[in-house]
């Protein structure tokens, strides 16, 4: 009867829970929960392949995405990745180390991680950061979060220009949290209204979140906002892109309680989406609210320097109603991937990829300007109006070798992004504004 608790469901038992749902068989159940859009009528698969048949045709497939001139953003970009990086990356030492989340883990890695922690700190201007969460959507339901505890008020304040994505993520922590989420709306310059924050901000709100630059790719005035949430006793919740804190100010200069931000642009590919890694930084007299690890520096009996995990508020080392977060470990490789992507670029590499981004996007936006939305400063992205809908532009495009997008659907069907990096060349810029000039 013991190990009766370790088998899974009969069919009879099945059938039981199906019928309480209301539900005749687990299809019907399925389709009741996922939209039709989801659906598969076939999966199209080729016959069974030899090995180096398999190779062919997944190189195959590969190529048709190195055929396009990537121009899409939205938290995701098409950025350099010096080939220092697989080198060192894929050594056994690291990438076996992929996910370590046992007291002991080596030296060399909790070495890394605290290397990582230093970067990302000096990058940011905060005092803490963690060793990484997973990616920045969930970084930021974790912030919003550790407000929570930190302030025991549960409600937040959230922009409309924030990335859906991440919006979403957030609203999917919080579902079955007594919480209450207000999003507050924009101005004709696509940044914050900072006269609905002001109305909507209260006594009972733990914490006001930022996307700076926000999800139009446009520069918030961060320290107003800050003067506002201040007034209020509600933490600020800073959402950056890590380059663009080569030029822009930090959210340690803007005194942000929390700093949260994806790091994929800082030497991970694109990757369909991931894995990517989640940058976490704060106040340090918020420390023990944060999730994840902290790894920090002593000395042993002998006075050697060594490395140990400081914090690590787990559900397995502490008791469970104690832990910050059912994130228990950190994107360990590809948080040493930026690692070693922030040391070989530098301060001064960092700030030249950054100035690269904004020029050629200006470049662009004159080139175009009478599709632009906004007139705001923006980094690396903005926002365009075309004359038919964003999917159809976007497959266009595509058709031409240019990726383009997402499609901006808070604004309306005709809307979609434009993003640039450091990668793009002078001549791809005008063959896109060619193309687009007319669309």
């Amino acid at each position: 009867m013991f190990a009766r608790h370790y088998f899974g469901l009969s069919d009879k038992e099945i059938k039981e829970i199906l019928e309480y749902l209301g539900h005749d068989s687990l299809e019907n159940f399925y389709k009741s929960k996922i939209p039709n859009y989801y659906e598969l009528d076939n999966f199209n698969l080729p016959l069974s392949l030899s090995e180096e048949e398999a190779r062919e045709y997944i190189e195959k497939l590969g190529n048709l995405n190195s055929s396009f001139k990537v121009f899409a953003g939205g938290g995701a970009y098409d950025c350099f990745i010096p080939s220092a990086i697989n080198q060192l990356l894929l050594r056994s030492e690291f990438y076996t180390a992929y996910t370590p989340y046992q007291p002991e883990v080596s030296q060399g890695t909790l070495q890394v991680m605290f290397e990582f922690q230093s970067l990302i700190c000096e990058l940011t201007k905060m005092e803490v950061s963690n060793a990484s969460v997973y990616d920045g959507a969930s970084a930021l339901a974790e912030a919003v979060l550790m407000s929570f505890r930190i302030k025991e008020k549960y409600k937040v304040i959230i922009p409309k220009n924030l990335n859906p994505n991440y919006k979403e993520v957030l609203k999917t922590y919080l579902q079955n949290i007594d919480s209450k989420i207000v999003e507050v709306g924009f101005d004709k310059t696509g940044r914050i209204n900072l006269d609905e924050l002001r109305d909507k901000i209260d006594n009972e709100t733990a914490s006001v979140v930022i996307q700076n630059p926000n999800y139009f790719g446009i520069i918030e005035e961060v320290f107003e906002i800050r003067e506002i949430t201040r007034l209020k006793n509600a933490l600020l919740i800073s959402v950056f892109d890590p380059v663009s804190l080569a030029i822009l100010a930090p959210p340690g200069e803007y005194d942000a309680d929390i700093a949260i931000g994806e790091g994929q642009a800082l030497g991970i590919p694109l990757s369909f989406g991931g894995p990517y890694v989640g940058l976490f930084t704060s106040k340090k007299q918020y420390i023990r609210q944060m999730p994840g690890r902290i790894v920090g520096i002593t000395e042993d009996g002998r006075g050697k320097r060594g490395f140990v995990t400081v914090l690590q508020t787990r559900e397995q080392h502490i008791r469970r109603a104690k832990a910050t977060s059912n994130i228990c470990t950190n994107q360990q490789l590809i948080a040493t991937a930026v690692c070693i992507y922030l040391t070989l670029m530098g301060s001064e590499g960092l700030k030249r990829v950054a100035l690269m981004s904004l020029y050629k996007a200006e470049y662009l936006k004159e080139k175009i300007k009478h599709k632009l939305v906004f007139n705001s400063p923006t980094f690396r992205e903005f926002v365009i109006r075309t004359n038919k809908k964003a999917e159809d532009v976007i497959l266009e495009c595509a058709k031409e070798g240019f990726l383009l997008g997402p499609k901006v659907s808070i604004l309306g069907e005709n809307y979609l992004l434009v993003a640039i990096t450091e990668k793009r060349k002078k001549e791809e810029i005008d063959k896109l504004a060619e193309i687009l000039y007319n669309i």
